[in-house]
């Protein structure tokens, strides 16, 4: 498999864990030394342990995170990824659309080394359907 397909390939990985809520095939994708800076400015999570409780704290009871209108974009062991990320919570009829831009970098093997997410208040609307989610960019950056 080249380069291009394994980054390509990882990147897929990412958006089919989060349509399908699957943390076992998100926690797969990464390196057991990742970093992954959810978003930018936040305290990265540093190591596969981080970055699944970085999963839990994305998806409490009843929340699911639906990426839409993919794009992706390999330029050698790098990738870019536009989404539309679906947040909602079926618990209480909240949630949000962020428009999102990640940053990664894959190892040889196909792993992610490096994900930095870019989106901050200025990328996020409610849907008209929907109650305001009561969330904002601190609780992310702050999550301790």
């Amino acid at each position: 498999m080249s380069m291009k397909d394994k980054v390509y390939n990882a990147v897929k990985k990412y958006t089919e864990a989060y349509k399908n809520d699957d943390k076992e095939l998100f926690l797969s994708i990464w390196d057991k030394d990742a970093i992954f800076e959810d978003p930018v400015g936040s305290e990265p999570c540093k190591g596969i342990d981080a970055i699944s409780a970085f999963w839990d704290f994305a998806h409490p009871e009843g929340q699911s995170i639906n990426p839409n209108d993919i794009k992706i974009t390999v330029c050698a062991n790098e990738a870019i990824l536009q989404a539309t990320m679906k947040v909602r919570n079926s618990s209480n009829n909240t949630g949000m659309d962020i428009q999102i831009v990640d940053h990664f970098v894959v190892n040889k093997e196909g792993k992610i080394l490096s994900g930095r997410a870019f989106w901050d208040e200025s990328t996020m609307t409610i849907p008209d359907d929907l109650e305001s989610f009561d969330i904002n960019i601190n609780d992310f950056k702050d999550r301790g």
